[in-house]
């Protein structure tokens, strides 16, 4: 049974504790940014050595940002002896974790409501509460990369890190796991809902959960002339799904049907523009392909008969 960890407040122990669970952790400054690497490892260098961080040998323990992850406890407490108040990162990919990134600054808040709306109720998990009164949801990761960012305040935080409690936020507050405090290791596996299309496995479907608000950006958005109803939401995943090497045509048709939508007062272009612009990052589109993309379906005659 998972009884959970109680992790203490000073950062050093904090991050033993982290280590005696088997957890990588590594030290981050309070910008959030990974130490320097060494000139062997720095690209702009001019004796840089070519490696794969995961393969580095330039002896140097903090190089390569979370490669640098450890649970060797001599090590850990050589750096946070050297700064005690560093923060507390940790890979997320190396440690078998997938995370929701939900940043309220960005419209993470509404955004997972509207998400949750569609798929239904994400299933239950350690929840960390973010220095910027956020939330990590965190899950054991797929076997497989995940998008970036697949949703406005949304982050799909795969082969990234995080920084985990007690660390301190840019605005002095802390990390923290709430309720009982206590730390536990996520055993709920990335849930199937929100796998890429072409990973996802027949699962039953989850019925909707009925709201008692809604979401601005959830409105449904008819096609013209009848057929299929359009979301923000559904413009999204679209791009999303997109296969590799037809990523540039899905995001045009969406950004199509956005100004088609928007022409009849059914979406706020804005909004749309936004959150497919978040997409096409999360997919690797360039921002430039992305946006002249975006203004190229703006002059593109209207078309009655399209389909997805």
């Amino acid at each position: 049974m998972n009884h959970g960890t109680k992790i203490p407040k000073n950062h050093r122990d904090a991050a033993l504790a982290y280590a005696a669970l088997g957890i990588k952790v590594f030290r981050v400054r309070r910008s959030k940014a990974p130490y320097a690497n060494c000139p062997r490892c720095d690209k702009g260098s001019s004796i840089y050595v070519k490696h794969r961080p995961e393969e580095c040998q330039c002896g140097v323990s903090t190089c390569h940002g979370f490669w640098a992850a450890t649970t060797d406890p001599a090590l850990i407490n050589k750096w946070w002896t050297e700064e005690p108040d560093a923060n507390v990162g940790a890979p997320c990919k190396l440690n078998g974790w997938a995370v929701l990134d939900i940043d309220p600054r960005n419209g993470g808040y509404a955004s997972l409501t509207a998400l949750e709306q569609r798929v239904g109720v994400l299933p239950g998990t350690i929840t960390q509460i973010t220095g910027g009164d956020g939330l990590h949801i965190l899950y054991q990761a797929p076997a497989f990369d995940l998008p970036g960012q697949p949703f406005p305040g949304i982050d799909f935080k795969h082969n990234g890190y995080i920084l985990l409690a007690p660390s301190v936020h840019a605005s002095s507050n802390r990390y923290q796991w709430p309720g009982d405090g206590l730390f536990r290791k996520p055993t709920t596996p990335w849930p199937a809902a929100l796998l890429p299309a072409k990973e996802r496995r027949a699962v039953p479907q989850q019925r909707p959960v009925t709201r008692r608000h809604s979401f601005p950006t959830a409105r449904t958005a008819g096609r013209p002339g009848g057929g299929r109803m359009w979301t923000v939401e559904d413009l999204v995943q679209h791009v999303m799904d997109g296969r590799e090497g037809e990523r540039n045509n899905a995001f045009f048709f969406a950004a199509c049907r956005a100004h088609e939508l928007a022409e009849q007062n059914l979406i706020s272009l804005g909004e749309a523009e936004g959150a497919l612009m978040h997409a096409a990052a999360a997919v690797g589109l360039t921002d430039s392909e992305a946006r002249n993309s975006f203004d190229s379906a703006a002059t593109r005659p209207s078309d009655r008969t399209w389909a997805a």
